[in-house]
């Protein structure tokens, strides 16, 4: 009895162990650029995932920067005002389809050209869908 409860534990531990695993690999359509250098995918790899990142100095000092590009249909970026990726009011923006509907190479961008507060943002956190 207690064979076969190890043998089920051990069966679910790998099944979760094997979802996790499917759920943090990126295809190559996944990617994120700010001012048109990648910072996932496109050679940048999958580091800045699930990670909170702060935007360089230049990017902070500049009122007309970030451009931010966010492509592929499973993963998102949401920008923050805050340097600690801490939503403050409204004061937060989602970039990112999640569609799996939508082609798989699509891509949304938003800059101060949107709206002109997003060029005080000083964090982001790219996540999966």
């Amino acid at each position: 009895m207690q064979l076969r409860n190890l043998l089920v534990a051990s069966l679910a531990v790998a099944a979760a162990g094997i979802e996790v695993v499917k759920k943090t690999r990126l295809d190559i359509n996944q990617k994120v650029y700010i001012e048109n250098s990648p910072v996932l995918g496109d050679g940048a790899g999958e580091g800045a995932l699930n990670n909170c990142q702060s935007f360089a100095a230049a990017h902070v000092a500049n009122p007309a920067a970030p451009n931010v590009k966010v492509c592929g249909t499973g993963i998102k970026a949401t920008f923050f005002l805050r340097g600690r990726c801490e939503g403050y009011y409204e004061h937060q923006k989602t970039v990112g389809s999640c569609n799996k509907g939508a082609a798989s190479e699509s891509c949304e961008s938003w800059s101060p050209a949107n709206d002109a507060k997003f060029g005080a943002y000083q964090s982001y956190l790219i996540e999966q869908c």
